[in-house]
């Protein structure tokens, strides 16, 4: 047993290379200097070189575009300093096709300050699958600001000659535009979702102010997911109170909420039973799986003959 011990020390840097070599990550050591010690087989592969003496001594940053070098000196302080970085950052190939990278710069902690090692990970896939949902994303919110414009349009036109329904098609002229600002609220990533600033849009598109009776509505911010799926419930919730319950009767809705363990609990609650499931009816059913999807809960119950909604969602 002795003797199989002693054999593994002395194998143990051939077979820690051997299993860094197994990996799909680019792994390479770094001297103190930020000089290259040691790359793996899939950093040579990715760089389509045959043998590590044609990386080993470089400098690491000298790797990387010209305009990132300040950024990665930086990074390679803080990793002196014993922090570990993770960063992100594009490389163009031997093909001369850009890549994306997902980078981890560690300090050793046997070696101090002497050693570092990087993780590097091929991300361009997801990059370039998140860049294409971005530009649909933009596209779907220029179509649909552009349906809600022709809609008004549409509904204008229709009464200019008919001076009795100009008020009607005005007011529906005008729920459009509200239900396009509360789109361009939901749709857009570069805003910031606010609960206060949602609401009153909410309510001026998807029912009557009057009759949508909120009482607390906690100042919180909502991730693009869970307000999406609050946005697409209360819709739900007002459409289907404006065709079969209390909305359609000239009965008032109330709407309240708490925040508690960074969670937003809301309550719905309007004088209506709560009735059985409508053959074909499929938007309840994707409310419930949009609000999980979102790390929520989504809640139904008959109180004394009011329909009680109980929608939860992680806020901040």
């Amino acid at each position: 047993m002795a003797d199989l011990i002693e054999s593994l020390a002395d194998s143990q840097p051939a077979l820690l290379s051997a299993l860094l070599d197994q990996t799909h990550d680019c792994i390479e050591l770094l001297d103190g200097e930020g000089r290259i010690l040691f790359v793996n087989r899939e950093s040579l592969r990715t760089m389509e070189l045959r043998a590590p003496e044609a990386l080993v001594g470089q400098r690491w940053i000298d790797r990387w575009p010209a305009d990132r070098r300040a950024d990665l000196e930086d990074a390679l302080g803080t990793a002196r300093a014993g922090t570990a970085v993770r960063f992100t950052a594009p490389r163009r190939g031997p093909d001369d096709e850009t890549r994306w990278w997902d980078v981890t710069l560690a300090p050793i902690a046997s070696a101090g300050a002497a050693a570092f090692l990087t993780v590097a990970r091929d991300i361009t896939a997801e990059t370039t699958e998140r860049e294409r949902a971005a530009a649909i994303g933009a596209e779907m919110r220029h179509r649909l600001r552009n349906a809600m414009t022709i809609a008004a349009g549409i509904v204008t036109m229709a009464a200019r000659s008919q001076p009795e329904h100009r008020l009607f098609a005005r007011a529906v002229a005008e729920r459009f535009a509200q239900l396009g600002q509360v789109q361009d609220l939901l749709l857009d990533p570069a805003r910031e979702n606010r609960l206060p600033d949602i609401v009153p849009l909410l309510a001026k598109a998807y029912g009557d102010e009057a009759l949508l009776r909120f009482g607390t509505v906690p100042d919180v911010r909502l991730a693009q997911g869970p307000m999406q799926a609050l946005a697409l419930a209360f819709g739900e919730l007002a459409t289907n109170s404006l065709k079969y319950g209390a909305l359609k009767h000239g009965k008032p809705v109330e709407i309240d909420g708490v925040t508690e363990n960074n969670m937003l609990r809301l309550i719905w609650r309007e004088p209506t039973r709560l009735g059985a499931s409508r053959d074909g009816s499929q938007g309840l059913g994707l409310i419930d799986r949009l609000i999980a999807v979102s790390g929520g809960t989504v809640d139904y119950a008959d109180d004394n003959g009011d329909l009680v909604v109980r929608i939860a969602l992680p806020c901040f």
